[in-house]
């Protein structure tokens, strides 16, 4: 059941009138201090840091807009990014508050009864967290976890904020606090809660508590509501980490400890710290680091680097330092790579992790050390260096290889030299070998796992002269490579195509006309026209660019004496591009059949040209 998805749908009409109702200003303003400048409200923006306000509402619009961080959108979207809430869920929420019915979802007898079990699991997970958190504060049984948690400088503040409990030195203590709300050990047993025996005990019991004598670190998710639990013990016992078993409801792969509180801190900061311990991330978190986050108590899995793709696509791994910490950051970053994110590694000293680290030298040593974080290629290249520094030249080859994979996902050719060049001063070669060594190990793989150019070179060509050849720029939305140059003069071309489309639609007709319908050079646009070009209504809810790049062009002043003269610019300003860049396509083949010796179709290719710069195209 945990992987099967129920998508509920909430008619179009009913979403736009929420929307309609919905005082975007009012609702923000409890998250943000606005003041009103003109007909925008300004303030400080709640998704990042900064000093001078650059977050802004437009009332007229019914949109935001930061133009520090570039994001944007509608109520629906603020909504989801604030409270880490689903798009349902916004809608659910606001309709409430502004009187809006919602209809029912019919319902199958199978969704009926999944629904009553989901609600059912949340209800006994949502018991189950205030027993242990009540025995640990206030109850003559939870003085061990407390002595424990007091050990470990966590105060009673902390306690509370991350939900922390204890688990007496009982094999019934949870079962019998729930067998007098009504829930049967069954239950407990299919909620990871209880044990069921294999054979039946003296005291006629068939379960016992699955956690005892331990401290317990509740897993919360995205709404902060309780869904397992992990268990450290108080002594010697085997094992010394216990986390509650996957079921129906639960599956540890999608979730990160500490992430209810850290995806704000996140996307403010910029990047995740990935730690080991769920303690870790306790301490980083209470010294001002709401970005930590742990896995649950296993390897990083896909699953969560997509999580945190969501948020961020930079991340600080902070594990161990011994051996098994080192392969985790080995396994860990190439999972984090593969999903697209930046990978840093921080290597602390002196302390066997953060917290201790923490206590022992403070957040100013600790932002020291942060600040010196080792790319991950480099931590790679250091820590095989390390364990089997190179002898001779094969040895030298044999490193190159090991690190060749990782600096070929690498998306920036920029950063891919850097590497390159890293390696030939590191081991004494030419970047030309070091170049060529990691060319074969591509060349030795299958075609269908070699690695993707995401930017392709593109030559100008010489005969264009306008000033926006020196403002090119690479388009870099959310879309999949490759990713194409666009030129800063068609960039606001098509910028302010859409803004006049946004202010009427009209318009349509003569650009399909003029231009057809996939001319879109950057990717976010093309996605806006092809929702404008079904049926001119933008949906309420859309993916995260598509929703920033929206509420920027709303923000766009628009000179409605002159739109047609506009549209007409846009439009020769793209045709001219497109012109000048089929000349190129032509110039960069004659170059291919000069190269080959194929002189006659050189020449045609030639009197093409020719012919083309003749007409003016």
């Amino acid at each position: 059941m945990e992987n099967r998805i129920h998508v509920e749908v909430i008619p179009q009409e009913t979403i736009e009138e929420v929307r309609l109702r919905t005082d975007i200003v009012e609702v923000i303003s409890e998250y943000v201090s606005l003041q009103r400048k003109g007909k925008n409200y300004w303030g400080l923006c709640p998704f990042h840091s900064e000093k001078t306000p650059s977050f802004t509402v437009t009332p007229e619009k019914q949109m935001f807009y930061c133009f520090g961080c570039n994001v944007g959108g509608n109520i629906f979207s603020f909504i989801m990014k604030k409270e880490n809430w689903s798009f349902v869920e916004s809608v659910r929420n606001l309709a409430r508050r502004y009187g809006v019915s919602l209809p029912e979802k019919e319902q199958s007898p199978r969704e009926r009864e999944e629904n009553r079990l989901r609600r059912r699991f949340e209800e006994i997970n949502e018991w189950a967290a205030s027993y242990y958190h009540d025995l640990l504060l206030r109850l003559p049984e939870g003085e061990p976890g407390r002595v424990y948690f007091a050990k470990r400088g966590v105060d009673i503040d902390t306690m509370k904020s991350f939900r922390l409990g204890y688990a007496p030195e009982r094999w019934d203590g949870l079962l019998s606090y729930m067998q007098e709300r009504g829930v049967q050990p069954h239950e407990l047993a299919e909620a990871g809660l209880a044990v069921e025996k294999e054979t039946l005990g003296k005291d006629g019991q068939h379960h016992y508590d699955r956690f005892r004598n331990r401290v317990l670190f509740s897993i919360l998710d995205q709404r902060k509501h309780p869904i397992a639990f992990g268990g450290r013990v108080l002594d010697d016992s085997i094992p010394k980490y216990l986390n509650s078993p996957e079921n129906a409801f639960f599956n540890k792969r999608h979730h990160l400890y500490g992430m209810h509180r850290a995806h704000q801190g996140i996307r403010e900061l910029g990047y995740a710290l990935l730690v080991e311990g769920y303690l870790d991330v306790i301490a980083l978190q209470n010294a001002g680091f709401p970005n930590a986050v742990a896995s649950l108590g296993t390897a990083l899995t896909k699953e969560q680097a997509k999580l945190l793709r969501r948020y961020t696509s930079r991340v600080v791994l902070l594990y161990d330092s011994d051996g098994a910490g080192i392969q985790a950051a080995f396994r860990g970053g190439e999972i984090l790579r593969d999903a697209g994110i930046r990978v840093d590694v921080l290597t602390l000293t002196g302390a066997k992790d953060p917290d201790e680290f923490l206590k022992s030298y403070g957040v100013e040593k600790f932002n020291q050390a942060l600040s010196k974080v080792l790319t991950f290629v480099e931590f790679k290249y250091q820590t095989l260096f390390r364990e089997q520094p190179p002898r001779n030249i094969p040895e030298k080859a044999e490193l190159v290889i090991k690190l060749a994979a990782d600096i070929l996902k690498v998306s920036s050719p920029v950063e891919r030299e850097g590497y390159e060049r890293f390696l030939s001063l590191e081991l004494g070669l030419t970047l030309e070998a070091v170049q060529r060594e990691i060319a074969s190990y591509e060349l030795k793989k299958p075609n269908n796992e070699r690695v993707q150019e995401y930017f392709q070179q593109k030559r100008v060509s010489s005969l264009k002269s306008r000033d926006n050849i020196t403002n090119a720029i690479l388009c870099k939305d959310n879309s999949v490579p490759p990713l194409p140059i666009v030129y800063l003069g068609v960039y606001r071309a098509e910028l302010l195509l859409l803004r006049l489309l946004l202010e009427d639609i009209s318009y349509l007709p003569k650009i399909k006309a003029m231009l057809g319908e996939s001319f879109w050079k950057v990717p976010v646009h093309q996605q806006i026209f092809n929702y404008l070009n079904q049926d001119g209504v933008l949906p309420a809810h859309c993916d995260e660019t598509v929703q920033s790049r929206l509420a920027s062009l709303f923000l766009e002043e628009l000179d409605r004496s002159q739109t047609e003269r506009l549209l007409d610019d846009c439009i020769k300003e793209i045709l001219s591009t497109q012109a000048e860049e089929r000349v190129e396509d032509l110039q960069a083949r004659m170059a291919a059949l000069e190269k080959i010796g194929d002189m006659a179709g050189a020449m045609a290719l030639l009197k093409e040209i020719g012919e083309r710069l003749k007409r003016g195209e």
